[in-house]
């Protein structure tokens, strides 16, 4: 009797799970499938899949929009070339990665998990802002970007090593004449940190004085940066002062039984100083001169060049034929740091000032490429090239980067020679003085540096090459508003397109149709996606307003469009319009 009642209690909840199953089928599907709908369709909120027709043509496509050809030994993963840009265009500035094998590129399994998941997210995401933009990816550019692994990286022999490069690559070595001078900075970049201060002779840099230790100072947690930067002075300012008084002594040529045995020493420095009156000159009109140690600065400089020094090399190499060695004089100018700035007003990795920078780069109210890595190695590698065509050689080309081109032709015509030894030793000018006299030792001391990384430093854990996507927009863009909607950190995207003005970076100027952006690796489309969903997102024409000394020229090149388009759009403007004219740029 039991055993039947519980069998009936069974029977009636089947009967109920299976009325309520109908029910379920009856509100929620059946009313969709009556409507020729899908189940997501009845629920706006949930994500909807991609059409095809918006990833894929439905027809052959046009002769005006295809897949640019991969260049031989390119990085680049794919490429898309919207309707209008021609494939060598999106070369721009330089970015076809260099040779680099498989197993350079791949990540390992953790990474590559992790990599994945960021990628499901981002195209969920755009197929979320793309909604019914079929043309979306069909009218952008997106490049995708490995950069090369240094030769520094790879640990590449160097051509110091090499018996053959003496009588290929002589100008790489340090002639005799000048092997105190390398020597000097050899031990400022790759012994002294900035916690030691060298005190030396400027024109005798064999003759050290002292090394004054401030890394105590350094160290104390209980002072500020102020003060630890106020007691370091008083104590280099403290001993240089006794170097002097010392200078001046010896000056007066004291008996040797009143010398003490620190003045003993700094006479004998003074051994193969053969002028009159060395030390009254030394402690007058030289001084003591104090020279910071940079080794730690150079540590910093070579994790960090990983980023950029093999598409740099390439550069240098494959696209101007100029030595691989030359790219070491980052290494003097800003130690690979971009944002580099010097008190004379040169900036950047390569440290252009502005008037030259001009003549190579684009600076205007849109962006400044002296402070992009890429950019501004182009105009390295012009400047030295054609400093060399001007001078006849390397060294002279390298001495005239920093002191001008017509400095270094009127040191040759006076003397005589193109020897830079000779010219560093004798040549006189009060616009050649110790930064200029100094240049090319500096240059032949970090070269060697750099390529003896482990006899100086020991092992480097450079910096990963970068990666990451190339994008040229048909739409003009508030920067700020796209990163936004995309997802995509402000930082992450300042920090590959260092030549951007803060007031693009602010948002108060668009950045204009077709400008190479990049973006962070595989995050091309999103942003694309992005871009087309922007409030202030437009094709149409953009207003600008003229600057000090702007030229239809220059606005022209800073929008990349032609002058005749400007000159079209508004007549009666003339090649200099006059500053805080407003004039219309129009884009077809």
């Amino acid at each position: 009797m039991t055993g039947s009642r519980e069998q009936r209690i069974i029977n009636a909840l089947l009967v109920v799970c299976l009325a309520a199953g109908f029910i379920c089928f009856a509100l929620i599907v059946l009313p969709g499938r009556i409507a020729g709908l899908s189940p997501e369709a009845i629920d706006p909120k949930l994500p909807q899949p991609p059409r095809l027709s918006a990833i894929l043509p439905t027809e052959e496509p046009e002769e005006t929009q295809k897949t640019a050809p991969l260049p031989a030994h390119s990085g680049t993963i794919a490429q898309f070339i919207p309707k209008g840009v021609k494939p060598d265009e999106l070369a721009w500035a330089g970015h076809r990665s260099g040779d680099q094998s498989d197993a350079d590129r791949m990540p390992n399994e953790e990474t590559a998990a992790l990599e994945s998941d960021d990628a499901n997210a981002d195209d969920a995401l755009a197929r979320e802002l793309l909604g019914d933009d079929t043309l979306l990816v069909g009218d952008h550019a997106i490049t995708h970007v490995v950069h090369p692994v240094s030769s520094l990286a790879r640990g590449e022999p160097s051509a110091l090593d090499s018996n053959s490069s003496r009588r290929h690559k002589a100008w790489i070595f340090p002639p005799d004449t000048l092997t105190a001078e390398v020597n000097f900075w050899r031990d400022i970049y790759g012994t002294y940190d900035n916690d030691h201060i060298v005190l030396h002779h400027p024109r005798y840099l064999d003759i050290v004085y002292d090394v004054v230790d401030v890394s105590d100072i350094t160290r104390d947690v209980r002072l500020t940066d102020l003060e630890k930067s106020h007691r370091r002075k008083k104590r280099l300012d403290e001993r240089r002062d006794e170097v002097s008084e010392t200078l001046m002594k010896l000056s007066k040529r004291p008996s040797a039984s009143s010398l003490t045995e620190e003045e003993w020493r700094i006479r004998k420095l003074f051994t193969n100083v053969h002028e009159k009156n060395a030390f009254r000159r030394a402690a007058l009109d030289d001084g003591v001169r104090a020279q910071y140690g940079q080794r730690d600065k150079f540590i910093a400089g070579l994790i960090y060049s990983g980023q950029w020094l093999g598409e740099i090399e390439r550069i240098f190499t494959e696209e101007y034929g100029l030595p691989r060695e030359l790219t070491r004089l980052i290494f003097v100018e800003s130690m690979f740091n971009p944002r580099a700035g010097s008190s004379v007003g040169a900036t950047g990795l390569w440290q252009f000032m502005r008037s030259t920078g001009k003549l190579y780069l684009n600076i205007n109210t849109l962006v400044d490429e002296r402070y992009d890595p890429i950019a501004a190695t182009h105009g390295a590698a012009k400047l030295l090239r054609h400093n060399e065509n001007e001078l006849g050689t390397w060294p002279l080309a390298l001495n005239a980067y920093n002191t001008g081109r017509g400095r270094m032709q009127q040191a040759v015509k006076r003397h005589g020679t193109n020897d830079i030894a000779h010219i560093i030793k004798n040549f006189e000018h009060r616009s050649y003085g110790f930064a200029s006299r100094n240049f090319v030792p500096e240059f032949l001391a970090a070269l060697d540096v750099a390529e003896h990384t482990q006899e100086h430093f020991g092992p480097i854990a450079y910096d990963e090459p970068l990666r990451y996507d190339l994008t040229r927009l048909d739409y003009h863009i508030s920067l700020p508003d796209v990163a936004r909607i995309a997802r995509i950190p402000m930082e992450e995207i300042i920090e590959l397109n260092l030549s951007l003005r803060a007031s693009v970076i602010e948002g108060k100027q668009l950045v204009p149709i077709g400008y190479p952006l990049r973006v962070p690796k595989g995050k091309g489309t999103l942003f694309a996606a992005a871009a087309s969903r922007a409030p202030k997102s437009t094709r149409g024409a953009l207003t600008h307003k003229v600057g000090r000394n702007e030229t239809i020229f220059s606005i022209a090149q800073m929008y990349r469009v032609e002058v005749d388009q400007i000159r079209s759009a508004n007549p009666g403007v003339g090649r200099r319009p006059r500053r805080g004219q407003v004039i219309k740029i129009p884009f077809e």
